[in-house]
């Protein structure tokens, strides 16, 4: 065997070890949550994560063609979901966000993240380029991504449409454009940001965390000091009593973690940071990196232009996500409501992660086949 051939598949190894011990260690973590609540979502993220499994085991068999052109349907169905939502869906702390389906709810703006990346994979790959691509030549792939970003934002859904936003971006900027564009990009955000934000686009409570998270506003601010009103500050210092090695499993259920609103979802890593310290933290970023390299690896090792998109765009899922929401419990972004991939408990969450991991090893498989 080759160097090349054993790189590759020494990434699969790791690509697959990374996610396996992640969803190890989400259904430890929602089960030491669940002996807090007296819940049980660590048995309903079991069942999530395989029927994730068999959902990423059907992308990964499935030819890569039929899934390019299916790519189109897929994405005019979630914009038509993404609509219904709005409509008939069912409301959940003040958002629209679920479709019920019998005994489940459905969260179609997370399947829309892997929706954007077959739809821009597929327009940039139908019109090859060698040079940089000029604004002009773009404004298709962010109406692309402008549209569901829009649908998903009035349910209201800050975390997820920028999570869409950022995908969006990774894509087109791996892609290549100009530097004029990225001047002008720059330019658009910060003129059209302050003018979404007094236009009504940014929600009050919205706005609220922004300025408790940047001491813009007295009483935000004051709010975000009282013991038990802020959840990034209940947020840090459940991690910071993790200290180094972290707390054993009597002492952290003794702790703020059981005031902590949203821990099995949007601050599952507080959990994890107590129980774990530093160290326990580090080395569950160092699985999220392990995966997003995976992903990345394959993409520079792509024969099909298209593959190396797909790749790239679950790169660029994974890895804002986990961003975004690392960032927002430690307190260097501010709270937008993102869970956590796999370590969250959610079902939609975690059956598109899966299905996009699923594309990977498919990519991956597809590539050891015709080298």
């Amino acid at each position: 065997m080759s160097l090349a051939a054993r790189m590759r598949q020494g990434s699969l190894f790791i690509g697959l070890g990374c996610l396996l011990l992640i969803c190890a260690s989400s259904i430890f973590n929602l089960w030491f949550i669940d002996t807090l609540h007296d819940t049980s979502f660590h048995r309903s993220q079991m069942i999530w994560l395989v029927v994730g499994a068999v959902g990423g085991g059907v992308a990964a068999g499935l030819d890569m063609a039929f899934i390019r052109r299916m790519g189109f349907s897929i994405y005019l169905a979630l914009c038509v979901l993404l609509v219904a939502v709005l409509i008939f869906g069912r409301e959940i702390n003040h958002s629209r966000r679920w479709i019920e389906l019998g005994p489940m709810n459905m969260q179609p703006s997370e399947f829309m993240k892997l929706g954007v990346v077959l739809m821009l994979a597929d327009w940039f790959d139908s019109r090859r380029r060698t040079k940089e691509w000029p604004l002009r030549q773009l404004i298709m792939p962010l109406l692309l991504v402008g549209a569901p970003v829009v649908l998903i934002n009035l349910e209201p859904d800050l975390g997820t449409s920028l999570c869409v936003s950022m995908i969006g971006g990774s894509i087109i900027l791996y892609e290549g454009v100009r530097k004029q564009t990225l001047i002008a990009g720059a330019l658009l955000l910060l003129v059209g940001v302050p003018i979404a934000w007094r236009m009504g686009a940014v929600r009050d409570y919205q706005k609220g965390r922004v300025q408790a998270w940047m001491a813009l506003d007295e009483n935000a601010v004051t709010q975000r000091r009282s013991a038990r009103a802020s959840q990034s500050e209940q947020a840090l210092w459940a991690v910071g009593s993790g200290r180094m090695l972290g707390r054993d499993l009597d002492d952290a259920r003794r702790s703020v973690l059981r005031h902590l609103p949203f821990l099995y979802t949007d601050f599952a890593l507080a959990s994890w940071a107590e129980l774990f310290g530093l160290v326990g933290t580090l080395a569950l970023f160092g699985l999220y990196l392990g995966v997003v390299w995976w992903a990345i690896y394959l993409a520079n090792h792509a024969r099909e232009r298209y593959d190396a998109l797909v790749a790239v765009g679950v790169a660029a899922l994974i890895f804002w996500q986990f961003f975004i929401n690392a960032g927002m419990v430690i307190g260097l972004l501010p709270v937008v409501g993102m869970t956590l991939p796999l370590m969250s408990y959610g079902g939609s969450s975690v059956l598109t992660v899966l299905i996009g991991c699923g594309f990977l090893v498919n990519i991956a498989l597809r590539r050891r086949a015709r080298a």
